[in-house]
């Protein structure tokens, strides 16, 4: 009976063992099953975002119905013409158009796509949209920027609106210079001026806007500003009236198209429409700038009449404060009269020169841009023919009359006391002829690209040009006056090249400086090296 009852407690004691042992068998069985399922966890080390690939947008190759002016008839037998245009302030000479029936005096009736029209989704036409129309010949014309066609080439330009002189803006918060946008997050509306406006103050630093700073692109300037403000973005890129809204987010005016002028906008004409109707086409351009005649003739009676056009809340013109409300519209732009446009015509060099520099500032960002050759998309014969009718030529001068392209500004007159520093180039260092203040060959090349481009699309910008030499030794080789003397000549070397090249040379602040004193009267062929430099910064007045 004991010996029973000792085997049945042993045996207890074996079978619980046992129960413990398969218990935690299966426990870490079990675990290693749960581990295997479990995907490890991985540091997460944060990443610029990579440059936005948008997507293909689909075209529909269907536009609206152009608007046209009121008792319009289309069997009347006179052809039409249709255009597409923004709200814009220079852009409603079509309005002007319409109303004072200098379309029909002209022989033609003028169709407009307004783009927006009353936030009608029918008019709410993509920028992909606008050009395609134009390129397949639904349109005759369009109203756009000159980088805009740089980018698509979806017609010819034919005429010169306007320069942009403040209307386009770059706004930011914490950040003094062009060069401290490195790193920083900026907001603007995609596909439109203002992405270009921030690719082309980027290439001023050489900033590349695919590495140096994260882009943040929105659908509309309204929607940028609101990124900016919620603190999205450091920096937004907008026009008027929109940007100034950046304020409540603590947003100040970095940079406007008032003092860097690449802004243009111009007429681009149908190459069908060329080709099919080129009466047609020349009827459109001598009605442009008769309208223009008149607006500069009698501003009052053209202010009413775009007001009487209707449709107030999208122009923001309306008929018991008309003359006020265009004229702000074009205060921030500098309009394009015939004698501006037969200038820029008779010598098409500046324009080509903006396009192909349109061309690279896109390409930088990663666009693909076309490869046909830039200057087949100007054709000066229309402004040419508008230009001999002295009929058309105005008696007075633009609401904003600082049209740069045609006219040298004296800017002579204009104090760099509280002058700002807006950008330090990155380019400093350029070889000289051996013991000479002369400019290599390559030197220049550099000035070419690195300069001039900029000062050539500015008005309110100075160089500031700070040359810097050497001071070998052994000591008493040369003194502190003559080490000054050659930095100088060096910086002054540099200004007569660009003024060469049609930079007034009012723009340019010369100034000598000596090396760190350690470096004084050095035999160190590599601290030599260091000191052997001409700075450049850009710097604005008035900011």
């Amino acid at each position: 009976m004991q010996m029973n009852r000792t085997r049945i407690i042993f045996f207890v004691i074996v079978g619980l063992a046992l129960l413990v042992v398969c218990i935690g068998v299966s426990f870490t069985l079990v675990n290693r099953l749960i581990k295997e399922a479990t995907p490890t966890p991985v540091a997460v080390v944060p990443t610029r975002p990579p440059a936005q690939v948008q997507p293909t947008p689909v075209v529909q190759l269907e536009s609206p119905e152009p608007v046209f002016a009121p008792g319009y008839d289309p069997n009347d037998g006179l052809p039409t013409y249709v255009c597409g245009a923004d709200a814009f302030g220079s852009y409603f000479t079509l309005q002007q158009m319409q109303m004072s029936g200098k379309d029909v005096e002209h022989g033609f009736h003028l169709g407009i796509v307004p783009f927006l029209l009353d936030d009608n989704p029918d008019y709410d036409i993509s920028e992909e949209q606008r050009t395609a129309l134009l390129n397949s010949g639904q349109w005759d014309c369009l109203l756009t920027t000159l980088d805009s066609v740089a980018l698509a080439s979806p017609g010819i330009i034919t005429a010169i609106v306007d320069e942009s002189a403040g209307a386009d803006q770059l706004w930011v918060r914490d950040v003094n210079t062009i060069n401290d946008l490195k790193d920083k997050r900026i907001a603007f509306s995609r596909g439109s001026v203002g992405e270009y406006f921030v690719y082309y103050t980027l290439s001023i630093a050489r900033l590349n806007p695919r590495f140096d700073v994260a882009l943040v692109p929105q659908d509309s300037v309204a929607d940028a500003i609101e990124a900016f403000n919620g603190g999205q973005a450091d920096a937004v890129s907008g026009w008027e009236p929109d940007i100034y809204d950046a304020e409540a987010g603590g947003g100040v005016p970095l940079l406007s198209s008032s003092q860097m002028r690449i802004v243009i906008d111009v007429v681009v004409t149908s190459r069908q429409s060329i080709a099919s109707k080129a009466d047609q086409v020349q009827a459109f351009h001598d009605a442009w700038f008769d309208t223009l005649k008149a607006q500069v003739d009698n501003f009052d009676t053209a202010a009413a009449q775009i007001a009487e056009w209707g449709h107030n809340d999208w122009s923001f013109v309306y008929p018991e404060s008309a003359s006020e409300d265009l004229r702000l519209w074009l205060e921030s732009v500098a309009q394009a009269d015939l004698g501006d446009n037969a200038f820029v015509m008779r010598d098409t060099t500046p324009i080509v020169n903006r396009l192909e520099i349109a061309r690279r500032v896109w390409a930088a960002s990663g666009a693909e841009v076309p490869d046909d050759n830039v200057a087949d998309l100007v054709s000066p014969g229309f402004v040419s023919r508008s230009a001999a009718q002295a009929k058309l030529q105005a008696n007075g001068n633009p609401v904003n009359d600082t049209f740069s392209i045609s006219a040298k500004l004296d800017l002579s007159a204009v104090s760099t006391d509280d002058s700002a520093t807006l950008a330090v180039l990155p380019c400093r260092r350029f070889s000289f002829v051996p013991e000479s203040t002369e400019l290599t060959l390559e030197s220049r090349r550099i000035l070419d690209d690195c300069v001039v481009p900029t000062l050539q699309q500015s008005v309110g910008l100075f160089l500031r040009v700070k040359g810097s030499s050497a001071w070998p030794g052994p000591p008493g080789t040369y003194t502190e006056k003559e080490i000054l003397e050659f930095a100088e000549a060096r910086a002054q070397s540099v200004v007569d090249y660009l003024v060469s090249q049609g930079i007034d040379p009012t723009r340019f602040i010369v100034e000598a400086t000596l090396p760190p004193e350690d470096h004084w009267e050095t035999e160190d062929p590599d601290k030599q090296a260091q000191d052997r430099f001409v700075e450049m910064t850009l710097i604005t007045v008035g900011r």
